[in-house]
């Protein structure tokens, strides 16, 4: 990738001049929905027409002749949506997160007959606090304005909205009295932004300069501006009670008391006003009124979280809590709601007994995409939206749930009498598999099943201008196998090409799956498939958004491959076999490198395309510094210190990260295990010379100052034609050779107690049963007892004899798992264990669910 020094000057452009908006008052629903087309379609101004008809409720209807296109509705939420209803069914063009086929047919196609379309849920939710950091922490206007008119065309009603609190909590700290100085350090960077506004942490990747906050205040108030113009409802920062935890020693209040929250992931906490204290009805009229003046608004909606992942409650009465936050969003804006995010045991029974059904609504957040419409939660009588989650940290990897989504209208029939009211879209990361959300999309329109094989075609058409065979037979793979997962796992099966190297790892980061429930001869089919459709018809990868698809797919295959290669790798290591090792190491290499430059070939996985967003929120050396360093921080160590829980949390597959930050760490470790090879050092040498470079390289990362090519290098056709060719034969072989498992493998030489992080297999209170199973090795494997960590205090035990070797007697054993943990400790299991002989031995545990 191409390098270059931090540029200083402008590179801003207009957007640092002062935002000039048109408030929703001052254009008519018509001229709103108009300005929609112009942006969205501009081939078509003109040639659609608008009609406002208070009298039709709900229904949208779509009407006219080839050229002219009419569509009516009630208001402008609804013109709008209709639209984007007309754009992929009639039209059959396609909008994305990861690109467009917008170019329309002339003249503009028109129904045989007018259509009628209505929506079945009244509320369409966008994203979670997570999501405006991991996916939107650097969007500029121009990116913004394009993602409200790509809401608004999709049908959704509502968006959290955060960018402005900057400002918000300056203006509301300065004016109690906390020194400006203290106010700036505890504001973090955008990429760290989510976490402050949900309570976990304060000031982390600041401070940020006057200019940057004053414009970050502009933008939001940009982005309210438009969302109330096209109908939708901005969801704003509730005042819950955070505070910095030095607010005591800075602000003298009458009646203040103040809970210590502690820490989240070794990050310090703000601390939380007590809601019921005398100080809070000062303290949320001075939020609200330092919120009005960022958004110029006083807001229908207000998010806001107490207790998330941990905290504590102290002495504070929950329920009286509730009510006085409620109420005091009430004065300060009568009939609005709260809107408070279901999550990890929250919102608990004592926060809803406190809670005006009539002014809340809560946000499932549903991450199993297996069977995620079953089996919910209800919030005593308050409404509540089915939300999914289908990606944590913006990880790169295919992954969704097609058939829970195709069915989803069968599993939450019978929840529209419990409160659903609504469908939502709080993943992490949005910038990814297109399939999943376009599936999701089209759920907002029915409360039918979707037939998944009709659907597949007529996705293939819109997304792409045509559906041939291959293509459509790769997406039914696709759809059967890695989009249906077998259980809920929070997000996508990592690579373990971005995770920190050992001989057993599985997945990169702490909370994420390892489990392999699809196989790799799937995902190696399909991107053959993507490629025959490609070579047959080349104007295919003239499309960003068949091009995008077919880099991601073949991307997959290699991101599979990595796993079961290193098994080659390790089996030469195991013989002491060095020629054999260093052949299989030089093929886990190239795989990586051809990823790297696959990736190369779109400019949606640039590590460049991320980083120039963030450097264009500097307009110093400095700034941009701070910008470059926290956007790369968030994706390799999440804090600049070493490396804890978080790590590799945000892994991406982008060119640059690759090249730069994972593959140095691979080849790190295979010298390493090459000097216990040949001898130059014992295992125990080996790895702690192999961390301590590691640490330390991992932490020069993120501020290298190194700049990345936003530009796109290489033909994406020729280049995805080249590494499938060059990897056939291992790929066709790993295909063959490999073991569908859902096990976490063991090995006797690690010692005793054999542990294991099992966090992505532990989704709820139940009954567990660890299995041993032994695979080879001259010894069987005593084990005698086997017991669960919820971070170091044990939850669960189960203390008996039992073995595994080539017979098997009494090696299950049951945890029951009375309580879930509802905040961010790990789940380990740990196994007392010994050999019945001499020698080594290796094999596989799994842990499963009972089920209900």
């Amino acid at each position: 990738m191409l390098s270059h020094a931090f540029a200083v000057g402008s590179v801003l452009g207009t957007v640092m001049s002062p935002l000039v908006c048109v408030s929703a008052a001052e254009m008519s629903p018509v001229a709103a929905a108009e300005s929609v087309v112009a942006r969205v379609t501009p081939s078509a101004k003109g040639a659609v027409s608008f009609r406002l008809n208070p009298a039709m409720g709900n229904k949208i209807t779509i009407s006219g002749a080839p050229g002219g296109i009419r569509v009516e509705a009630s208001d402008v939420r609804r013109l709008v949506a209709g639209y984007g209803w007309y754009l992929k069914n009639i039209a059959k063009v396609h909008f994305s997160w990861n690109g467009d086929r917008l170019t329309l047919p002339s003249p503009l196609p028109a129904p045989s007959t007018p259509v009628t379309i209505e929506s079945p849920w009244n509320t369409v939710f966008a994203y979670n606090y997570c999501t405006l950091s991991y996916t939107a922490a650097f969007w500029d206007w121009n990116r913004w304005q394009r993602e409200i008119d790509f809401l608004a065309l999709s049908g959704f009603t509502h968006a959290l909205v955060t960018a402005g609190l900057e400002k918000t909590w300056e203006d509301f700290l300065i004016g109690l009295g906390y020194p400006r100085e203290k106010a700036l350090r505890f504001i973090p960077n955008p990429a760290f932004a989510a976490w402050w506004n949900m309570g976990n942490l304060e000031g982390h990747g600041g401070p940020l300069t006057q200019q940057q906050i004053d414009r970050m205040a502009q933008l939001g108030r940009r982005i309210v501006s438009r969302m109330e113009q096209l109908g939708m409802t901005p969801v704003l920062q509730g005042y819950v009670g955070f505070v910095p935890a030095d607010f005591a020693e800075n602000v003298r209040m009458k009646g203040l008391k103040l809970i210590p929250q502690g820490e989240w992931v070794n990050f310090k906490r703000p601390w939380v006003v007590d809601p019921t204290c005398e100080a809070f009805p000062k303290l949320s009229a001075d939020w609200y009124k330092a919120l009005r003046k960022v958004y110029g608004i006083s807001g229908k909606m207000f998010g806001g979280d107490l207790f998330h992942e941990g905290g504590c409650k102290g002495d504070i009465n929950v329920t009286r809590a509730a009510q006085a936050v409620q109420g005091a969003m009430q004065k300060a804006s009568p009939g609005s709601s709260w809107v408070i995010q279901a999550w990890g045991g929250n919102p608990s029974r004592e926060l809803l007994a406190g809670t005006d059904p009539k002014h809340a609504l809560v946000l499932q957040l549903t991450k199993d995409m297996a069977d995620g419409g079953k089996n919910l939660r209800t919030f005593d009588g308050i409404p509540w939206v089915w939300c999914e989650l289908a990606n944590f940290g913006g990880n790169t990897g295919l992954y969704g749930g097609v058939p829970l989504l195709s069915r989803l209208g069968s599993d939450l029939a019978g929840y529209r009498d419990k409160g659903l009211v609504g469908m939502g879209t709080l993943s992490e990361g949005l910038e990814t598999n297109p399939l999943h959300y376009a599936l999701f999309s089209d759920r907002l329109w029915t409360a039918e099943d979707i037939p998944v094989r009709d659907w597949l075609r007529k996705y293939a058409r819109q997304r792409y201008g045509a559906a041939p065979a291959a293509v459509v037979r790769a997406l039914e793979i696709l759809s059967s196998s890695i989009y249906n997962p077998a259980r809920s796992q929070e997000g996508c099966t990592e690579s373990i090409i971005c995770a920190r190297p050992s001989w057993d790892v599985r997945k990169a980061s702490t909370w994420s799956s390892g489990e392999r429930y699809y196989h790799l001869g799937d995902i190696v089919k399909a991107a053959r498939g993507y490629l025959k459709a490609a070579n047959d018809q080349p104007s295919l990868v003239k499309e960003e958004t068949f091009r995008y698809d077919l880099v991601d797919v073949v991307r997959q295959a290699l991101a599979d491959a990595a796993f079961y290669q290193l098994q080659r790798v390790r089996s030469a290591f195991d013989a002491g076999d060095v020629p054999a090792y260093r052949k299989q190491v030089k093929l886990f290499l190239s795989l990586v490198s051809d990823m790297d430059a696959l990736l190369a070939t779109d400019s949606q996985f640039l590590l460049g395309t991320w980083q120039k967003k963030a450097l264009d929120w500097g307009s110093t050396r400095q700034e941009k510094a701070l910008m470059d360093k926290s956007a790369k921080m968030l994706i390799t160590t999440w804090i600049d210190q070493a490396p804890r829980a978080l790590n590799d949390y945000s892994n991406r597959q982008w060119a640059g990260l690759v090249a730069d930050f994972y593959l140095p760490r691979w080849k790190n470790f295979f010298e390493s295990q090459l000097d216990v090879l040949t001898g130059k050092k014992d295992r125990a040498a080996a790895q702690a010379a192999f961390m301590d470079k590691t640490v330390r390289e991992e932490l020069a990362f993120a501020g290298n100052g190194k700049v990345y090519s936003t530009k796109s290098s290489g033909d994406a056709l020729a280049v995805a034609n080249r590494v499938m060719n060059a990897h056939r034969e291992m790929l066709d072989a790993l295909s063959a050779e490999e073991r569908h498992s859902t096990g976490t493998p063991w090995d006797l030489q690690q010692g005793s107690p054999l542990q294991f992080n099992v966090t992505d297999q532990v989704t709820g209170p139940g009954t567990y049963t660890a299995t041993f199973q032994w695979k080879n090795g001259p010894s069987a494997l005593k084990i005698h007892s086997v017991k669960l960590y919820e971070g170091n205090r044990e939850v669960a035990a189960d203390n008996h004899e039992g073995w595994t070797g080539v017979e098997n007697k009494d090696n299950s054993y049951r945890l029951d798992l009375k309580k879930y943990r509802t905040n961010l400790d790990s789940y380990i299991l740990k196994a007392e264990v010994s050999g019945v002989s001499p020698g080594d031995s290796k094999g596989e545990m799994t842990l499963k669910k009972k089920a209900r």
